[in-house]
């Protein structure tokens, strides 16, 4: 096989792309990663110490692997969680979930949105809410991409019956089971008339829009991030703000009869 130093890289659409894909992805549709964005120093090899790769060297420059550095939590304990399957939590859903929970608290209120390795952090954040009685103060729960799961986190449908949810994937990304198993166990409470509070997994590539060709994992940098971003806040407008307006309404109606 290729290495660096032999073989070439190259990206879907270029020359000499192989028309194996090409039934998904026809030769005009390019990544959605930013190729562009790259350190100028890592390009021109500023005091390189080994052979040059083969190249292109701006494909081995890109500015997304300096993001790419250990978590610091890893050196810190892990920790029980009795209502978890299982029950120990590694340091990482330990206590990054503690941290969201406090600033949650802090700020008095908030929609969390997590993505990928963070999603079931987010979920374990839910279960310190709960467990400390501020649950009310979580506004909305967005996962992209992550794990969604109740049992590993402790939690049940029924925790989401007034906290909108959404569970968001790309385009060619395989189905989540356990992100769809969630969504249905919350919205099959609405079917039996329990909770108020919107249910959905949002997948990209179901929506019909011809932006979402394709989009990488990391959806925050990618060349149509600003269009995924409509999708979540169009969805929070519709799901969380206009939600909390009504109740605000409701309230002051209320207390006015008062």
């Amino acid at each position: 096989g290729s290495t660096i130093l032999t073989g070439t890289l190259i990206r879907h659409g270029d020359t000499g792309d192989p028309p194996t894909d090409d039934a998904n992805h026809k030769d005009n549709y390019y990544p959605a990663y930013p190729i562009g964005a790259v350190d100028a120093n890592v390009v021109a090899r500023a005091g390189a110490i080994s052979a040059a790769p083969a190249g292109p060297n701006n494909y081995y420059a890109l500015e997304y692997y300096k993001q790419l550095v250990p978590n610091a939590e890893v050196t810190l304990p892990g920790s029980t969680c009795v209502t978890c399957d299982p029950k120990a939590l590694s340091p990482a859903n330990t206590w990054t979930p503690q941290n969201l929970a406090a600033l949650v608290e802090k700020l008095g209120g908030a929609i969390v949105a997590t993505h990928s390795q963070s999603g079931i952090m987010g979920h374990h954040m839910v279960r310190i809410l709960k467990e400390r009685g501020h649950l009310d103060m979580l506004k909305g729960l967005i996962t992209i991409e992550g794990s969604c799961s109740l049992p590993n986190s402790g939690l049940k449908a029924e925790d989401f019956d007034n906290i909108p949810y959404m569970a968001l994937k790309g385009d060619y990304t395989a189905t989540s089971e356990v992100c769809q198993t969630t969504v249905d166990a919350i919205n099959a409470r609405r079917a039996a008339g329990h909770g108020t509070a919107k249910a959905d997994y949002v997948k990209l590539d179901e929506l019909g829009n011809p932006i979402f060709n394709g989009t990488t994992h990391m959806m925050m940098l990618g060349t149509n991030n600003l269009e995924i971003a409509d999708v979540i806040l169009n969805w929070v407008d519709e799901n969380v703000i206009s939600k909390n307006k009504k109740i605000s309404k409701e309230v002051t109606a209320r207390s006015a009869r008062r």
